[in-house]
């Protein structure tokens, strides 16, 4: 009996463990972090400013048709940024960055074993990209209704690193 009651204990204090440290880590707000750079493998890209860096959508009606977004990236480094790949961190939103003249393809999620193409965009020092995303609210269907928090990012090669762009919003009904 002794045996079975140390047993239940010690399943009882990895249990009581799991659950605090899962609330620690869904704590962790995406806006604690650092609004001029993201760290990804220990680098942070600082060359790079967003503006805006994230959107608060509010209120977004699940029926209300597609919600359209941009945001101005503009290298600050003295050198020309190499940008790789884009990615967003759901099927409801969509990505494609404009250089100058040219514009990517709309990118979205990865998974599945499926992975976006290269994008080879080079963003010269000093100039502007523009980001455009492309979130639909209708996407996960009735039960996509409440709060979201959704994700682009912007994965370059010179220097290595991502750039990470944010909105959030809820859906509503």
């Amino acid at each position: 009996m002794g045996k079975d009651i140390k047993l239940m204990l010690a399943a009882l204090g990895f249990a009581i463990l799991l659950i605090f440290g899962f609330a620690i880590w869904q704590s962790r707000s995406p806006d604690s972090q650092d609004n001029e750079s993201v760290e990804v493998a220990g680098v942070q890209i600082t060359e790079i400013e967003a503006e805006p860096e994230s959107y608060d959508l509010g209120d977004v009606p699940i029926n209300g048709g597609l919600i359209t977004k941009e945001y101005k990236v503009k290298n600050t480094s003295g050198d020309i940024l190499k940008l790789k790949k884009i990615a967003t961190s759901c099927m409801c939103t969509k990505a494609k960055v404009k250089v100058g003249d040219k514009e990517t393809k709309l990118f979205g999620m990865e998974g599945h074993g499926d992975k976006n193409p290269p994008v080879n965009v080079e963003i010269p020092a000093g100039e502007l990209a523009l980001v455009t995303i492309i979130f639909d609210p209708a996407a996960h269907g009735p039960q996509g209704v409440g709060p979201i928090d959704r994700s682009v990012f912007l994965t370059f090669s010179d220097p290595a690193g991502t750039k990470e762009l944010r909105f959030k919003g809820t859906v509503t009904n």
